[in-house]
């Protein structure tokens, strides 16, 4: 089980929903947590709530994750552990969308890039600074597949954000690992979560919504990432079904290897 007592702990996307959970649950087990939003209002509430300090951040620079992590080490002298959870939604059903939307390139810069610009960062100060960090990414079930409940609502491109960071989380921990770098990847892959962004698409009351998307509070969802990093997990779901959901893939691909004749190498 992980001590995080008098560990420092940066949390991006920190304002509320699973940032907030987690910056309060680890300020509960003695971390120092550096809450992280471009919402000022919402991570200054959080860092009251925590017992930490509040950060305004706009990971749509693609600047400003690295200079966070600069900053934090300088007047802290080090940071053990960056939860990248900063995110945003972008609804569009595919055939119909704008693929040249200026709005696109805050999606990747965001949801995919900022979370590795972080890492880049990290392991810069860990291995400069001699101390061993950990970096936790927040995926989606949306990283995994297509999940039933929510295939009318437009997902393509938010889902291809998501698949991408899921990818690149895969590519940082087999790189660190290889390397022999001070950096431990883990990769959060939420399903239904009741947040701002996800009552935003489908109404306040979570009791209206699929009942198969099984919602549950950014509290659970933060005990269960928490959870995952004692266990030493790379994924870290927060559902049952989102296992179920890859299976479409799975069987898709080896019934195409079959029907091909395609047999593995003696």
């Amino acid at each position: 089980m992980i001590d995080w007592t008098g560990q420092r702990v940066l949390i991006t996307g920190a304002a509320s929903g699973i940032g907030r959970a987690l910056a309060v649950a680890l300020g509960q087990r003695g971390a120092h947590v550096t809450a992280a939003d471009i919402d000022a209002d919402g991570v200054t509430e959080t860092a009251a709530l925590c017992g930490g300090e509040a950060l305004v951040l706009d990971l749509a620079d693609g600047a400003a994750g690295p200079a966070a992590v600069e900053q934090l080490v300088a007047r802290h002298g080090r940071l053990d552990a960056v939860f990248a959870n900063a995110g945003i939604g972008y609804t569009r059903r595919l055939l119909k969308a704008d693929i040249d939307d200026p709005g696109l390139a805050r999606l990747w810069e965001i949801n995919m890039l900022g979370p590795t610009r972080l890492a880049q960062a990290l392991v810069r100060a860990a291995e400069a600074g001699g101390w061993r960090a950990r970096i936790v990414i927040t995926a989606s079930e949306n990283s995994l597949s297509l999940p039933p409940s929510i295939q009318n609502f437009g997902n393509g491109l938010y889902a291809a954000s998501k698949h991408g960071v899921l990818i690149l989380a895969e590519w940082l921990a087999t790189e660190s690992r290889n390397a022999g770098k001070p950096l431990d990847v883990h990769v959060l892959l939420p399903g239904g979560v009741y947040t701002g962004m996800t009552a935003a698409g489908l109404g306040p009351d979570p009791a209206r919504w699929p009942a198969e998307m099984g919602i549950i509070r950014p509290e659970r969802a933060a005990e269960l990432c928490l959870k995952g990093l004692d266990l030493s997990l790379f994924h870290i779901p927060t559902h049952a079904h989102l296992h179920d959901d890859m299976g479409g893939r799975y069987h898709s691909v080896g019934d195409a290897t079959a029907a091909l004749g395609l047999t593995n190498p003696a």
